[in-house]
């Protein structure tokens, strides 16, 4: 029998309910599922995926990512209702690739762990399926593993199994909506333009659980929870020189090159007026702070002496960050734990005003976090 899968929560529940209902079948597992996006979020559900097919014995066989194709096929639907029109013709593409591929492998039936989501229909899964199935002489397997408390069974294995349990269904558009409602904005599809792997962000948690995979492989104690925090996200900033009204007026003012720490707030055409530095000492080095009313600043020569990095220029650490624990630390260590004041690097120690404006958000989420025991 082949199995589609949409994502661990579902699957290992499901195929551990299918293997009691057929001791005697050896399925065959396909991971096929395009409408999950970001990318990131889809290598972290196939990660959780096969680490769940490995615990259970069972072969996995991982489709295509063409997510290209998919968004060509739901086109004109994009903002349609979950449950609608665009998610029954992405079961319909998911059920059709995993018919195509059991007719392929000669196997005489096919059912899907979409099947044990709380969150979608199970008869219209059920009607899809047995279409599709007839297509290519399948039996569409139809097995209700919700019922008699099956979903708070399902829901409990996911946490004692400690599986990646997701906050949306897979679909930018779906994640769009859920994030909408709740008048957030949707920090899964950010990423640092260097790279910085952001607390919170999908790429974090992937770390988490691969690290999750080799403590199990090695036997080391721990514990998987989840907490809440306030999370950051940087969207935009920049430092402006202000040149003195009675110099050259061609040259109002000089955008400088700045990079802006995280947890700074948000400020819109705020003037430091006069920046004071003042040398002192962090960790047995000498590094030089910039003072003013309504921000901190700090020279790239100091940050260089604090992250022991060799940064030729601010450019140089927007694309080359330090880990984000590493400058959170240092900023808290600077400002205080409570602080939001902006805090920025730049190239040289000027002393002129500027201008500063810096858009960010700060946002409670839920994230995994992984405990050494």
């Amino acid at each position: 029998m082949l199995v589609h899968i949409c994502c661990s929560v579902d699957s290992h529940y499901f195929l551990q309910e299918l293997k009691k209902i057929y001791p005697n079948e050896k399925f065959i597992a396909f991971f096929y599922n395009p409408n999950i996006h970001p990318e990131e979020e889809y290598e972290l559900r196939l990660f959780d995926v096969k680490r769940s097919c490995k615990i259970l014995d069972i072969d996995l066989i991982v489709g295509d990512y063409d997510f290209i194709s998919w968004f060509d096929k739901i086109k004109g639907l994009e903002y349609k209702e979950e449950k609608g029109e665009r998610c029954s013709l992405c079961f319909d593409e998911r059920l059709f690739k995993s018919a195509v591929l059991a007719s392929q492998l000669d196997e005489k039936s096919l059912t899907t762990t979409l099947l044990a989501s709380p969150m979608k229909r199970q008869n219209e899964l059920f009607l899809l399926g047995d279409n599709i199935a007839k297509q290519f002489g399948l039996e569409f397997v139809k097995i209700d593993v919700r019922s008699d408390g099956g979903t708070q069974r399902q829901s409990k294995l996911a946490k004692d199994s400690n599986l990646y349990r997701q906050n949306y269904c897979g679909c930018f558009f779906a994640l769009e909506k859920q994030r909408n409602r709740a008048n957030k904005l949707a920090f899964e599809l950010f990423n640092d333009i260097g790279g910085q792997i952001l607390k919170g962000s999908i790429k974090w948690n992937l770390d988490i659980f691969i690290k999750l995979n080799k403590f199990e492989r090695d036997k080391t104690p721990h514990i998987l929870q989840k907490n809440t925090i306030n999370a950051y996200r940087l969207l935009s900033g920049s430092v402006v020189k202000i040149n003195p009204i009675n110099q050259d007026s061609t040259k109002k003012s000089m955008v400088l090159p700045s990079y802006i720490f995280t947890h700074s707030k948000s400020v819109k055409n705020l003037k430091s007026g006069k920046i004071f530095w003042k040398k002192i000492s962090f960790n047995n080095a000498s590094i030089m702070l910039g003072f003013c009313d309504n921000a901190l600043f700090i020279d790239i020569n100091s940050i260089n002496l604090i992250f022991k990095k060799d940064y030729k220029n601010v450019y140089d650490m927007i694309y080359n960050p330090p880990l984000y624990d590493d400058e959170l630390e240092f900023r808290i260590k600077i400002l205080g734990a409570d602080s939001i004041k902006p805090f920025i690097v730049l190239d040289s120690m000027i002393d002129d005003n500027v201008k500063i404006n810096i858009d960010s958000v700060f946002q409670n989420m839920d994230i995994f976090e992984l405990i050494k025991l």
